[in-house]
């Protein structure tokens, strides 16, 4: 380590971390929120996805929802089996690149989700009004919320580094012992507007738009009062689950620069719960979202009566081939040619089915209206 630089914390998680139990219990953790929390995104994503490509239901909170998601998934699926193999192997393996984009990319993802909140729930106050917006436009705010959330921690790629122990390799960041006025400033104002303002704004939004709600016609009425609590609850889970680790952040960069030490347990603790932020928002949404279960249920019912029913017309195709090849002749080996036309128009003719359990098959008009 540079004598004239302090390390201000792991990077991609805590390396050389000792007890031989935090070998296989972080990593199986982790890998479980991982496991449940991909799940519930792509299942969100599908539903979201099918609704703007094949019915046209597009709306600027549809569009949020799948950049909400897209944080999420891409949290899950890289930062935190990232972190689940550098627990497992107490080293650093994944290279000198990974090493600088760690933190960043993570960083970046978690403002991205923030900042995805705080346009969200303006995007629902103002929904009311105008429901249906212009995808040209809701794309190019959904593509500037990321170039502005990966931009806003770059610095996280200049301070990283790689260092090589003998047999052992550690990604850490390392800041000058005496920093210029830049960093504390940055830091400070970092978490303000990755954090504390878009959540503050996100939920003042809600809550002025539940209270601004006028009595109208009932069922549309308990749809967008649903669908604001839905949206105000994926905001206090994210404000309450996320404080721990960006309390660490502002802690690892401006506690005394004579200590160079840092508590593992607090650090572990922000990353799990960042990772529950991830997975906890689709079990929100699929529960307090009733479009959202619809669209799931509908299309789970779809793809199972479709199974069902190639399953039926295989069994049905047998059995007929069967059946045909003990008439084709009578019991004097004669042929029956109008037999077998009987029963070849017969497998050909579709039967109209007044009893089918699944009627809605049919319908192509938009269930979502969030």
């Amino acid at each position: 380590m540079d004598p004239s630089a302090c390390m201000v914390g792991f990077d991609g998680g805590i390396q050389q971390l000792s007890g031989e139990d935090t070998v296989i219990i972080l990593p199986a953790v982790l890998i479980s929120i991982c496991v449940v929390g991909i799940v519930g995104n792509v299942l969100i994503l599908v539903v979201l996805i099918r609704s703007v490509m094949v019915k046209k239901c597009v709306s600027g909170i549809v569009v949020m929802l799948v950049n909400l998601s897209g944080a999420d998934l891409l949290i899950l699926a890289v930062c935190s089996s990232t972190r689940a193999v550098t627990y497992h192997s107490r080293t650093w393996t994944l290279g000198h690149f990974a090493c600088r984009t760690a933190e960043w990319f993570q960083h970046g993802c978690l403002a991205t989700k923030c900042l995805t909140l705080a346009v969200m729930s303006r995007a629902r106050y103002e929904f009311d009004c105008k429901p249906q917006l212009k995808l040209n436009r809701v794309l190019i705010a959904s593509g500037s919320i990321w170039v502005l959330g990966l931009t806003l921690p770059v610095v996280e790629i200049v301070f990283s580094k790689l260092q090589v122990k003998g047999n052992f390799s550690v990604c850490v960041t390392e800041l000058p012992r005496h920093p210029s006025d830049f960093m504390p400033v940055y830091s400070k104002m970092y978490v303000l507007v990755v954090y504390a303002f878009p959540i503050i704004f996100s939920a003042a939004c809600h809550v002025c738009a539940i209270f601004r709600m006028k009595p109208g016609d009932g069922a549309r009425a308990a749809r967008r009062t649903e669908s604001r609590l839905a949206l105000l609850s994926v905001t206090a889970a994210n404000a309450v689950l996320l404080l721990p680790e960006w309390t660490v952040w502002l802690w690892l960069h401006h506690r005394p620069r004579e200590t160079c030490e840092h508590l593992a347990a607090l650090v572990v603790l922000g990353q799990v719960c960042t990772y529950l932020t991830s997975a906890s928002t689709p079990a929100i949404l699929l529960n307090m979202l009733s479009p959202l279960r619809e669209n799931l249920t509908w299309l789970m019912c779809r793809r199972a009566s479709r199974e069902g029913k190639r399953e039926r017309s295989s069994k049905a195709a047998c059995a007929l081939d069967d059946g045909m090849a003990m008439i084709h002749t009578d019991a004097l080996g004669r042929p029956l040619p109008d037999l077998e036309h009987f029963w070849t128009s017969r497998r050909n003719t579709v039967v109209s089915d007044n009893t089918n359990p699944f009627p809605w098959e049919g319908m192509g008009h938009c269930h979502v209206e969030l």
